[in-house]
């Protein structure tokens, strides 16, 4: 029989998810990011940290993709 308590996410972990989906959605809409595109452990961290500081997806995307001045 299969385990569904492995299937429980902290919400933390569910509302990450839910902004990096966003992230990507606005990353590709505005032409950052083309399929496929690979999250890697540098790069969720990076996002992580953009969730955590309070950013919208769409900020975090421009964050991530920006110029560096």
């Amino acid at each position: 029989m299969h385990d569904d308590a492995s299937n429980a996410l902290p919400q933390y972990v569910i509302d990450l998810r839910a902004w990096m989906s966003d992230w990507y959605d606005h990353a590709f809409k505005a032409g950052f990011v083309h399929p496929p595109f690979r999250l890697d452990e540098s790069i969720a961290g990076r996002l992580e940290g953009y969730f955590k500081a309070g950013l919208t997806p769409a900020e975090g995307a421009i964050a991530f993709f920006g110029v560096v001045h």
